[in-house]
């Protein structure tokens, strides 16, 4: 399966700076590293003893990420919690205002570049960090079915321009840059199917952050959707060369690479 970023790409010196570094293997939870090769930020890490330009620290938490830089090389970026809300060039105060507040999940800023043509940026607001993140649509990989139901150009539209998407079976779920999984449900799971490379792919996606806002429970994930879905994952995997599956806490066979789709490149701001 696909991801944006391959073991060999992750920059080892730079996560042994940070302390996350034992024998040449990067000290991350299996969850964490699925984030980073899925072009995601990780959960908060906390960090300790970083020094760099004569400055020391003692302890610090942050989330980190991989970005590819425009000549293909692949840098580490940090994510620290900032003092101050970090602002963004393209947000109105008013909207910035309602984005921290959690009045809005994220807004669309669409401007003129200068050969002529419209950009849109997609940008939400991490409150663990306090700074903004900007998603480029057109680089978003849509499912083309999410527990087994194929989604409409609507959802489609919705998921890429991270609007909530709800299922015939009551399932909400929102694309979500700030989020380990990038995506957030009222279900705990999700099985992705996409069509990468000609061919179908299915995508387990779990220890997911309930929807935004939401004061109910997740609802149970095993829907009959889900069941359905897990099923035509397993005769698929019958008909490919033997995977290794593990399993779950709930006794639920998950892909080698637990991983979700990618949200293209996020930046920020």
């Amino acid at each position: 399966m696909n991801t944006i970023f391959n073991q060999q790409d992750i920059p080892l010196a730079e996560l042994e700076k940070l302390g996350l570094l034992s024998n040449g293997k990067p000290i991350l939870s299996e969850d964490d590293m699925n984030a980073l090769l899925s072009g995601h930020r990780t959960d908060l890490i906390t960090l300790q003893n970083l020094n760099g330009d004569d400055i020391h620290i003692k302890k610090m938490d942050a989330k980190i990420s991989l970005e590819r830089t425009a000549d293909g090389q692949v840098r580490l970026q940090l994510h620290p919690i900032y003092r101050d809300v970090k602002k963004h060039p393209l947000l109105l105060d008013d909207e910035a205002e309602q984005l921290e507040q959690g009045k809005l999940t994220h807004v669309m800023k669409t401007y003129q570049e200068g050969n002529g043509k419209l950009k849109s940026w997609i940008i939400e607001y991490d409150p663990e960090t306090k700074e903004f993140i900007a998603a480029d649509p057109e680089k978003i990989k849509v499912p083309t079915m999410i527990n087994g139901e194929k989604l409409s150009e609507l959802q489609k539209e919705q998921y890429r321009n991270g609007s909530v998407v709800e299922l015939s079976d009551g399932t909400r779920l929102q694309r979500r840059a700030s989020s380990r999984s990038g995506v957030i449900s009222n279900r705990e799971a999700l099985m992705y199917s996409l069509m990468l490379d000609g061919g179908i792919s299915y995508f387990l996606i779990h220890n997911l952050r309930n929807i935004f806002g939401s004061k109910s429970k997740q609802m149970d994930p095993y829907t009959e959707g889900y069941q359905r879905a897990l099923h035509d994952m397993k005769q698929h995997e019958r008909n490919k060369p033997m995977i290794h599956h593990s399993l779950t806490a709930n006794n639920q066979p998950e892909t080698y690479k637990k991983q979700e789709n990618s949200l293209g490149n996020t930046h920020s701001r």
